[in-house]
């Protein structure tokens, strides 16, 4: 808003200071054309004086000469001795005009009373050697224009000055304002077309980013997909293996549990897919109340065999008191098994019974807060600042999708999921549910 106002500012400054410069340029030719005409009239009378003393003679009657010329206040002759040409100053707008024969008394006065009838300048003067001999309307303050000319006479060498003021009264204001409303109208409009023309480009960018996001998501799902069932898949040829040599070995009491784990297995690919269906087709998640307990029971029973291989001791220390959380129970599935999976692959390399993972809760009126540590060797300053960037990963084998999923499923939920490394412990996972979730 501050730059489109100091642009219409700008603009009004510049056209109307070029409009004011014109007015004011049209104003000195009209003061300039009446300057011209006052210092012709000025030169035509004192002309006719040089005149009038060229003509006179010992027979001409001075009281007959003052009464046609009531400028000439006085005559006399000259002495023999006098120059052709005579000027001196007698004060108070008067001076000596003399020739070889004659001198006349001159009073400016009057010999310029009727100038102030025919123009409108501020101050006029008639100097003479640089020094004021007649002033007319003198004013205080010098002017703001000026003119200066010498009065083409041998016998009077005055200079004529004029100065005025421009009439500001006579400047377009109006046109003035108009060029104001002009430029902000244009401002205005200017504004609202790259305004439009940002929402098409951001309309095309969005419709761009639209498709490519779509592409994206396919993508995601679908690596999604291959990284939620090679786990339980690998699990249900596990035990489909097993259970297949128990058989053989006619020890089929044994086969029995390990069909049954393959079968809660297929159910859980059962559960996923239909999940990763939901989200195709953007149905709406029905919420339920979940009991967390129950949920990481589930999921350390998932994980059992890799529990079993790493000697991990699974800690369990949610109270008994802990009160359901609203949600989707796959997805909290989801965010337990692919933490709880990620602790016990960052121990396999631990001595055997040193290995565990611990779960800890805390519940007020608000929320649920999880803490899942582990007795690893913790993240590096690089696995803490990307943990859940897509396709981050510091196994061979992995696609670095389990986390990013994990923090999209809790920001669902409206949680929060934050990690740090726990000196003399390991990672440790940290996650807030509220109590009134509603599906982002």
């Amino acid at each position: 808003m501050m730059i489109k106002i100091c642009l219409w500012l700008a603009l009004s400054l510049c056209s109307g200071s070029g409009v004011i410069i014109y007015a004011l340029q049209q104003q000195y030719e009209e003061q300039s054309v009446t300057y011209r005409i006052l210092y012709r009239e000025v030169t035509v009378k004192l002309s006719q004086l040089e005149t009038i003393l060229s003509l006179l003679s010992v027979t001409s009657d001075p009281a007959v000469i003052q009464q046609k010329f009531p400028q000439i206040l006085a005559w006399k002759p000259q002495p023999e001795t006098a120059a052709i040409s005579t000027l001196l100053p007698a004060g108070k707008g008067t001076y000596w005009l003399g020739d070889a024969h004659f001198a006349l008394l001159i009073d400016l006065n009057v010999l310029l009373a009727d100038i102030p009838q025919n123009h409108s300048f501020q101050h006029i003067s008639l100097n003479l050697a640089g020094k004021p001999l007649f002033e007319l309307a003198s004013g205080g303050k010098p002017a703001y224009w000026q003119w200066d000319k010498e009065i083409n006479s041998a016998s009077q060498p005055f200079e004529l000055s004029a100065s005025n003021h421009p009439d500001w009264g006579r400047l377009p204001w109006l046109l003035l304002l108009l060029i104001s409303f002009f430029w902000a109208g244009v401002v205005y409009f200017i504004s609202l077309y790259r305004i439009q023309k940002r929402q098409r480009k951001i309309a095309v960018l969005r419709e761009h980013f639209s498709e490519l996001t779509r592409l994206n998501a396919m993508g995601e799902i679908t690596a999604g997909i291959v990284h939620e069932l090679n786990q339980p898949l690998t699990a249900v040829l596990s035990y489909n293996q097993a259970a297949l040599r128990l058989i053989g070995q006619q020890q089929t009491v044994k086969a029995a549990p390990l069909l049954d784990a393959a079968v809660i297995q297929i159910k859980r690919i059962s559960t996923l897919l239909l999940q990763f269906r939901q989200k195709l087709a953007d149905d709406r998640v029905v919420y339920q109340q979940v009991d967390l307990s129950q949920v990481w029971l589930r999921v350390t029973t998932l994980l059992g065999d890799e529990i079993e291989q790493g000697k991990v001791t699974i800690i369990n220390r949610m109270p008994a008191t802990l009160p359901g959380l609203w949600a989707e129970p796959l997805w909290i599935e989801q965010i337990f098994h692919n933490i709880l999976s990620n602790a016990i692959q960052a121990q396999q390399h631990k001595q055997a019974g040193l290995s565990w993972v611990a779960i800890d809760a805390q519940f007020s009126e608000q929320a649920i807060q999880l803490k899942i540590t582990d007795g690893g060797p913790g993240l590096s300053e690089q696995a803490l600042q990307q943990v859940f960037i897509p396709f981050f990963t510091t196994r061979q084998a992995g696609l670095g999708l389990g986390m990013a999923l994990t923090e999209t499923l809790v920001q669902r939920l409206n949680g929060n999921i934050t990690v740090e490394n726990i000196a003399g412990q390991g990672a440790c996972f940290t996650l807030r549910f509220p109590f009134n979730t509603q599906e982002e």
